[in-house]
Order: structure tokens, then sequence, then C-alpha cells
């Protein structure tokens, strides 16, 4: 061997060594990254509960001066969200950081989300998707204007007064206090948690479905129906679950059977053997929204073909795999790809023609704007997707690999040992089990836009302000409302594919301008990927 070779090879050990080392501190959190980031974590909770939280409770952006504020929608000071990155969102982060400290200061911010939940709870025991701690007065004007001139989120335009299942607001929220509870033991949760309980076993019909909202106001309006859209049913049924298996609800059992036996109910005919987002009281696909048609939902019909395979490992009962071939052969029939890792399908299927809807719209606002529906591929709106994907390779191979679970709960089975088990314990056992795979996709690809290294860590750090605070841009804001929409139509087309409409529509867009904004969803971002750095060395 000759001497340039030794030096090459002594070269190539010598930066082996130092990348080995390098690699090892940067995996290895120090003990003074971890005193740092723990200051950062607190400072930052203590600006947002000083200053940002409205009695307990979040909405999801906020401009810097706290001058205006949005949930899904522009919000009053005096009012906060339950679904999205709102109260709820927040609560569970809280209760994240006490998991990791132990510190009772952050299971005192949790408490004050629970506190804010229950002040937000209805009489009937459910909750809307926002609450105004200023009263029904203030509500209803909010209604009024500002929602009633939301031209593309029509479940605000009117004010029914009642729960809502829709993006998960009842049941995430009873959900939330369900956590809380089995950590704390409080009893005054417990009683608002019981009311949830049984408002949403009040609210199911017989043939195990739940309706959009409840009370039924209107028997005829699209809420009132059988309703699977945003997960109504399978949202309802795992917090079921979780309380028949952490608080021993051995009274829940029935409910959660039929609820299951729904999707055998509601599959449609052959050769279109899928499933609809909502079914009239016929058990006909139904219309919603003005683009939300009476079509069939692939995407929603890989999805229940997952739940199906559940219910089987939770029941031996082999009903619910019987109809899953028939699923799985109508979606070849409407799939557009042939890659069935990344399975490209419509949002929507005719039930005469079996061939795509493609959804549409003309005006500028609320009050002369419209949706139609035909085959046409161009010009589809932005703000509802006509196209899907799916992993049906996934999907196929767990149904051809589904077998029943070995440990009982009393009469459901899991693939874990239950006994001897805390509630809090089983919590978690169970919501892990049953994350499905679009859940699991979706937080996987969260986390993976922040991969968890030193590098990011320090660029977190060095975006807080003194305040302890983030800011962030683009985030979604609206039109501020400046009074009813006026009757002149304008034929911009721009419109046709926008988010938002004229200067009269109070939907939100995304703001795409240098501003920047306080927002929960930035927050909680950064809050996961400090904690995951410190509890996930080498990740």
């Amino acid at each position: 061997m000759n001497n340039q070779s030794k030096i090459s090879i002594l070269l190539l050990t010598l930066i082996a060594v130092i990348f080995f080392f390098n690699s090892t501190a940067y995996s290895q959190p120090c003990d003074a990254d971890i005193i740092d980031i723990k200051k950062i974590i607190r400072k930052s909770c203590e600006f947002f509960d000083g200053k940002v939280s409205t009695e307990g409770g979040y909405v999801w952006n906020y401009k810097k001066d706290l001058s205006r504020r949005w949930g899904e929608l522009e919000a009053y000071p005096s009012m906060i969200w339950i679904q999205g990155n709102g109260t709820v969102a927040m609560g569970h982060l809280f209760i994240d950081i006490y998991r990791t400290f132990q510190d009772s200061f952050y299971l005192n911010l949790a408490r004050k989300s629970a506190e804010a939940l229950m002040k937000a709870q209805l009489e009937c025991g459910g909750w809307n998707y926002l609450a105004d701690f200023n009263g029904e007065e203030s509500l209803i004007k909010w209604y009024e204007t500002i929602g009633k001139c939301a031209w593309r989120l029509e479940e605000f335009n009117h004010y029914f007064g009642n729960a809502t299942f829709d993006d998960n607001s009842t049941a995430g929220a009873a959900e939330y206090l369900l956590r809380y509870y089995l950590i704390t033991h409080d009893e005054t949760v417990k009683n608002s948690l019981d009311r949830a309980i049984n408002f949403i076993l009040k609210s199911q019909y017989s043939n195990g479905a739940w309706p959009q909202r409840y009370p039924i106001v209107d028997s005829t309006h699209y809420s009132a129906y059988y309703t699977f859209n945003d997960y109504v049913i399978w949202n309802n049924l795992k917090f079921l679950i979780l309380c028949y298996a952490s608080l021993n609800y051995t009274h829940l059992y029935d409910s959660i059977i039929r609820a299951m036996n729904f999707f055998i109910l509601s599959q449609y005919k052959k050769p279109q053997a899928g499933w609809a987002q909502q079914y009239d009281f016929n058990m006909q696909p139904a219309a919603a929204r003005t683009y939300e048609p009476a079509a069939l939902d692939p995407q929603y019909t890989a999805h229940h073909i997952e739940m199906l395979i559940k219910f089987y490992e939770m029941t031996c009962d082999e009903k619910y795999l019987k109809i899953i071939p028939d699923a799985l052969a109508w979606i070849e029939t409407v799939k557009f790809n042939n890659d069935e890792s990344n399975c490209r399908l419509p949002k929507f299927i005719d039930l005469k023609t079996n061939k795509p809807l493609f959804i549409h719209r003309t005006g500028t606002n609320s009050r002369n704007g419209k949706y139609y529906v035909d085959y046409d591929s161009n010009f589809t709106v932005i703000h509802y997707p006509c196209i899907s994907t799916i992993n049906l390779k996934r999907i196929k191979d767990l149904f051809h690999n589904a077998g029943c679970n070995q440990y009982e709960c009393m009469k459901l089975l899991f693939p874990f040992e239950i006994k001897n088990k805390t509630g809090i314990d089983i919590y978690y056992l169970i919501s892990n089990y049953l994350e499905l795979g679009f859940e699991h996709a979706k937080r996987t690809r969260r986390e993976m836009d922040y991969q968890i290294n030193p590098n990011i860590i320090r660029d977190i750090i060095s975006k807080i302000d003194t305040n302890y605070c983030w800011y962030t841009k683009h985030v979604f804001v609206s039109n501020e409302f400046i009074g009813l929409p006026s009757e002149v139509k304008d034929t911009n087309k721009v419109y046709s594919v926008s988010y938002v409409g004229d200067k009269y529509d109070t939907s939100p867009f995304q703001n795409n301008t240098e501003e920047e904004f306080i927002s929960t969803a930035y927050f909680i971002r950064n809050i996961r990927t400090f904690l995951d750095y410190i509890t996930k060395p080498g990740n």
C-alpha cells in the first residue's frame, strides 16, 4: 500500500470518527438544551394563557395586536372555537406537556381548557362549533352577520341553537374531558362528561346512525339525516369505545354494536357497493350543502373498509368482512390510475351513471352565488377538492391479513391486555389502536414537515420573540363584515375557483402578504417538536 493510499484511509477514518461523534451529540439533547427548551415552553405557554386565551379557550389565528381573531370564521373576542386547532387541541397539548415534565403548571392550563369547554357545553349535553361567553344574543348577532355572509361555509349561514357532531366538535370535546378526567378524577368534569355521553346515546337513531346536529330542529334539513360526513359516526363510535373500556361503562356496548352494524345497513346496492356521505330516512344517498350532491364517495368507501376490518377484529363477526370485496370491486371501476399506493379517486360518483361528478360555482357571494354539479372536470372549486387520494394497496393488505384479536375487554376484543391497567393507560392504548391509516398518514405528514434535529430546534428557538411568542405568515383570515351582500352580480370568473368571493364574503382565505400572525397551529407544532426532541432522542 503506497503512502497516498494510507493517507486516504486515515482521512476517511477521521471523517467517520468526526461524523460519529457529531451525530451522537446531535441525537442526544444535552442537559443545557433541555433546560433552555423547558424555559421556552413555560414562557410561551404563559404568554398564550395570559395574553391570548379567552377564559381558558382559544380560536385559531390572531393578529399580533389581538385586534382581530379567527376560528374557521372571524370570531368576537368573547368567543372560543371547539373544533380544529382551538380549545380542544390546545388542551390536549397542555396534557402532553404535563405528561413529559410532570409539572402541575401545565395540568392547570389543561384544567382551564376543560373549564372553558364545560362552560361552552350546551344544555342538551353537546357542543356547537364555537361558543360565545357574552351569551346567546351575541352569538345570534354573529350568525346574522359574519356567519350569514360566509358563502362557502353554509353550515354557518343559519343559527340552529343545537349541538353538532360535524368536524368532531361534540365527540372531540367530550373525549378531551374523558382524558382530563382519567388523569385528575375531577368529579366536576365527570358530571360534564356523563352529560356528553348521555347526549350521544340519546341522539343516536335506532338503526345505529347519528344526525349531523341534535336536537333535531328540521327533519327535512340534511343535518337531521344519517351522517357519515366528516366522520360523524366514526368519531362518536371511537369515543363510546374509549368510555366503554376506560370507564368500564358496559351499558355502551349495544350502542357501539348498532353503530358498527349501520355500516352494513347503509352500503349501496351492487355493483355500486360503496357509501355516501349522508342518507335520508329512506336510506337513500342524500345531498347536504349545495356542493355536496346525493352521490357515492369512493374515499369514504375506502376508509369504511378499514373501519369494517376494525369491527371484525373487535367482534370476530365475519359479517363485517363479507361486504368488503364488493366495495373494493366498485372502487376499481371508478379509480383514475393504477398506482395502488397513491390511488386517485373522484370525490363524488353519480348514482345513475357511475361517472365522476365535479363541483363548480358562479356568482360572487352568499346572496347571489350558487353551486352546481356536472361531469366537467374544468374550473372546479378549490375549497372542496373533487379528487382524493388513498393508499388502496394498504387497505387491500389489511383486508387479506385480517384476523381476530385475542385479549377480551368485556365483550370487545383488542390486540393488547387491558386487565390491571389504569383507565388512562387503557385510553392511550385504545386511542392508538383505533387510529386509522388515513389519520396516521395525516399526522405523519405533519411530523415529517418538521423533522426533528438540532438545526430545526435552533431554528425554532431563533424565531421566538421577547414575549416568547412565535409569529407566522400566510394563515387563513377573512374580509371584515361590512354589511349584507348587495344584489349586484359580478361575472368575474376568478370567484368560481377561489376560496373567497367579493368584499362581502366572510369566508376564510389564505393571507398571502408578509403580515405575521399568532397561530395556535404553529404554536402546537413548535411545542410538539420540542417535546419529541426531548423524549425521542435519535429521531
